[in-house]
């Protein structure tokens, strides 16, 4: 089976390391595969595939497993969704039969997924910049930027977020400076916030030691919950006890200020800056505590410490109850402070955050791209996906729908003006009928941040369509492929974008890659570099906005283009469902995730793919409420000295 672009090169070659020499390919987890599905292989592949022929470097008759590695299981991934979208066998090649496609497409699934009832390891969590400000702010009532002194978050890792755990690191300078930090903000903290006991006097009316160590313990006790998100030991107050009666015993030093020193020391310490975990000991999985679980509730919906409601809810053990979740989630969603969701989520995913950092056009070249609109292109999206989440709508609207969110500069920019009132601040829902609009590929950001900084860019939107939405990235370039070219010598045209693409798809080293590329690039050419509507290209051409996939399927604009995403929706729902839960753990997504998502993804379908189901999902799921302990740790490193209650 003829296996196209991002397979032919870079993948192929990668999977092709793993292959083990031998005759026979017969995976432990499958008995039947030497009489259902190796006879397939070798009736629809092998032709292309196989002993004679390899395509692409590819020989499926050797020795291939699915699950040997991450780079195994993206080929078998690769190969799936061609055999899903029916793009291979190619059109002119005998075609399975929608029995046997079944077949080989279940044999792929259950061979991928992992190992049941392992939800996976994350490492120990650092709160990132945001996550810090909010929890200071809501711990402290001390509001700006007080994250300055950490690292900068990277949003490098898999998945693309900033919450990623391994790679939120934590600097010697960054020790360094974390306690005056931490002082300072003490410091600036309302006094309610702080709760610090004043010592009660005795009879004679004097202070004493006892009296002191004791106001101290009752300040502590309140304080050290919040800020570290749990109940606390008593040898950990004891330790901090001892701190401020080293503190009280400087000269002029006063009880309020000695206190204070605790609580930066206390914010200063791994248990408020890391979102910490215990651990058991042992290989089996177990779930997490019903106050860590409230932790990553909290900081999955709100980027912020546990409220009082959901720390009374870890408390009784309700919330370790489906139900108990559940009831929290519901109560979560529709609070003002799932906002932040959105934000940091949805921009992250798409890319459109970038456009902040200068990312996408260059406003020296692009006429009327504005700071104001810049803010409210990257806006809309955030502003779409909480209004998903607060009305409970369908998740199917990311690729297609009837409406738009729009503040005034955004509907002046679509040429809504009629339908949105100028003076209303902020954003509105707006119907749309002509298909122009609606969905996430018809967003202004996103053309936007998928154009080159001079004009749009087919190339980009098209391998941000594959990959964003449908999860199959396109390989890198080969080595030593130039840019396209935007001018021959002299300045002379080179004709249009159109046209000096398709000379560039004749070079054989390019064909296969832009031939799935480009069309879905060229769906959105009646967008230009700020997502205006346009009938007309840079030089003044008439767009050909058709497209035609490997195949056979065929369109033209955007309105077409959805509609053929829109008969993948499952893959793009998929895809949501990665990419959230990816953001919910904290972690890329192993093999071992493969199982959670396929249910996620069918719970959705079960309920309209409603947003708040893929939520409440997540929330309920193996790796969200369960953990297991790191293949190389040593048991006696799982063991805590104390147990907490």
């Amino acid at each position: 089976m003829r296996i196209v672009a991002w397979l032919i090169r870079g993948s192929c070659r990668a999977v092709l390391g793993l292959v083990l020499l031998g005759a026979t390919w017969v995976p432990a987890q499958d008995r039947d595969f030497t009489n259902d599905i190796r006879p397939l292989l070798d009736t629809y592949c092998f032709f292309c595939h196989g002993p004679q022929k390899q395509k692409g470097g590819l020989d499926l008759s050797k020795q291939l497993l699915p699950g040997t590695s991450t780079t195994a299981d993206h080929g078998w991934d690769s190969i799936r969704r061609e055999l899903a979208e029916q793009v291979m066998p190619p059109p002119e090649k005998p075609q399975p039969t929608a029995v046997e496609r079944e077949r080989l497409i279940a044999w792929i699934d259950r061979a991928l997924e992992g190992p049941p009832g392992d939800p996976g390891w994350t490492t120990i969590r650092r709160l990132t910049r945001l996550e810090y400000n909010r929890t200071i702010n809501d711990l402290l009532g001390v509001a700006g930027d007080p994250a300055q002194v950490l690292p900068a978050d990277n949003a490098g890792g898999a998945g693309g977020f900033d919450n990623l755990a391994d790679t939120l690191y934590v600097s010697s300078l960054f020790l360094e400076r974390l306690l005056d930090a931490s002082q300072s903000l003490v410091e600036q903290a309302a006094p309610e916030r702080l709760g610090i006991v004043m010592p009660e006097k005795d009879k004679k009316g004097d202070v004493t030691a006892q009296t002191r160590r004791k106001a101290v313990e009752l300040s502590l006790a309140g304080f050290l919950p919040k800020a570290w998100r749990r109940p606390v030991t008593t040898s950990e107050i004891a330790a901090l006890v001892k701190l401020y009666e080293r503190a009280i015993k400087r000269p002029n030093a006063v009880h309020d200020d000695a206190v204070r020193l605790v609580y930066a020391a206390a914010l200063s310490s791994p248990n408020f800056l890391f979102r910490h975990e215990d651990a058991r000991p042992g290989k089996e999985a177990y779930p997490v505590s019903a106050y860590e679980l409230a932790t990553r509730l909290a900081y999955f919906l709100w980027s912020s410490m546990p409220d009082d409601a959901l720390t009374a809810a870890a408390k009784d053990g309700s919330l370790l109850t489906p139900e108990g979740i559940t009831a929290q989630i519901t109560r979560m969603l529709a609070d003002p402070r799932v906002r932040i969701l959105s934000q940091q989520f949805i921009g992250q995913w798409l890319g459109t955050d970038g456009l902040a950092h200068g990312e996408g056009p260059d406003p020296t070249l692009i006429r009327g791209y504005s700071d104001a609109l810049r803010r409210s292109m990257i806006a809309e999206p955030v502003e779409f996906l909480h209004g998903l989440l607060t009305s409970n709508g369908s998740l199917l609207d990311l690729i297609d729908c009837s409406y738009v969110y729009v503040d005034a500069e955004l509907a002046r920019h679509y040429g809504l003006n009629a339908s949105v009132n100028a003076k209303k601040a902020g954003f509105t829902k707006v119907t749309v009928s002509d298909g122009q609009r609606g969905g996430v590929v018809t967003m202004a950001a996103v053309l936007a941040i998928t154009s080159r900084p001079s004009r749009t860019s087919p190339v980009i939107r098209g391998k941000w369509i594959l990959q964003e939405l449908l999860s199959s990235p396109p390989p890198p370039p080969p080595a030593n492929v130039p840019d396209l070219p935007e001018s021959a010598a002299g300045g002379a045209a080179l004709g249009t974008l159109r046209e000096r693409l398709e000379r560039h798809r004749a070079d054989p080293n390019c064909t296969s890659c832009h031939q799935r590329i480009d069309p879905l690039g060229f769906g959105l050419e009646s967008f230009d570099a700020l997502g205006r509507w346009r009938v007309r290209g840079d030089q003044g051409e008439l767009l050909d906005t058709t497209g035609a996939l490997p195949g056979g399927e065929t369109f033209a604009g955007p309105q077409q283009l959805k509609k053929l995403l829109m008969q993948r929706h499952e893959r793009i729902m998929t895809t949501v469902v990665e990419r959230l839960l990816s953001y919910a753990l904290g972690r890329g997504l192993e093999r071992c995730d493969r199982s959670t998502v396929r249910q996620i993804v069918a719970a959705l379908a079960a309920d309209q793919w409603r947003a708040q189901t893929l939520v409440r999902e997540i929330a309920l799921s193996l790796p969200f409420r369960f953990k297991r302990n790191p293949d190389v740790a040593p048991a006696a490193a799982l063991v805590t000295k104390e147990p907490r209650p």
